[in-house]
C-alpha cells in the first residue's frame, strides 16, 4: 500500500511540476515583456516571440 501511495505522490508532483499545465500550447497567461517585474513570474511563450511571458501575482482578495 505505501508503494502505491509514493508512486501516485510522484505521479502528482511532477504533473504539478511541468509548465503551463492545463494551458494551451503556445499560450501567454499574462503579458509579453522584454523585462518583467520583479515579482512576476516569467517564462517562454510562442505567442510571445523572442520576449518573455511575464505573469504577475495573483491580488489578494478581502
Amino acid at each position: 500500500m505505501r508503494v502505491l501511495f509514493v508512486v501516485f505522490a510522484l505521479l502528482l508532483v511532477s504533473s504539478l511540476a511541468t509548465p503551463g499545465h492545463g494551458q494551451p500550447k503556445g499560450f501567454c497567461g499574462g503579458y509579453c515583456s522584454y523585462l518583467c517585474g520583479k515579482r512576476d513570474e516569467w517564462t517562454f511563450s510562442q505567442s510571445c516571440g523572442k520576449m518573455y511571458c511575464c505573469i504577475p501575482p495573483p491580488k489578494k482578495g478581502k
